[in-house]
């Protein structure tokens, strides 16, 4: 049997599928798994709505960050020579 919350599971599967769990996305992950397993421990009324949102708030600025870093890896990737041209020089031209 796991030591986790069925939350703090979801949550820990969930973050497993990010490319990287660097820079700010480091701290993010670990405020998802305190607020997942604060749920699990028997949040209740008002309090566990905002926990759940913070969560959901949480995990969806991760997304954000990790598909915008993807999205400029995906065009750093495409520049397989130089990025600039050489200039002609006039008189061969």
């Amino acid at each position: 049997m796991s030591d986790y919350g069925a939350l703090e599971m979801a949550t820990r599967t969930a973050l497993s599928e990010f490319s990287s769990l660097d820079g700010i996305n480091r701290p993010l992950a670990e405020l998802c798994i305190a607020l997942s397993q604060r749920i699990d421990s028997g949040a209740g009324g008002m309090a566990v709505s905002a926990i759940a949102r913070e969560l959901r708030e949480t995990l969806t600025k991760m997304t954000e960050e990790s598909e915008s870093g993807d999205k400029l890896q995906e065009l750093l990737d495409r520049f397989e020579g130089p990025v600039l041209t050489p200039i002609r020089d006039s008189e061969t031209a």
